[in-house]
């Protein structure tokens, strides 16, 4: 594993084994992001913009909710997901 980094989220259940932090273990590296970082991962961003489409219409039963929920996930997905990535990379600006 010669140069890998294991990214987590800080989160207890997300937390890596001790033997992965051990100081002999020099082939990868632990990262931590903050605990809650949405900015640092996309597909937070990509169900922050479906929920809020959804939102906006008025969704009556189960059925409907479902079929807003496709309609917004699916509403050119390719182009917002390169959006979201491209922002992520530089989330301070």
């Amino acid at each position: 594993m010669r140069g890998f980094y294991f990214i987590t989220d800080n989160a207890p259940i997300h937390q890596p084994r001790k033997d992965m932090l051990n100081e002999r273990n020099r082939d990868h590296k632990c990262v931590f992001l903050p605990l809650h970082a949405p900015a640092l991962n996309p597909i937070e961003q990509f169900w922050a913009l479906v929920k809020h489409q959804v939102r906006r219409e008025k969704l009556q039963d189960t059925e409907t909710l479902q079929d807003g929920l496709a309609d917004a996930a699916n509403e050119d997905p390719i182009e917002r997901l390169r959006n979201i990535i491209q922002h992520s990379k530089n989330p301070i600006g």
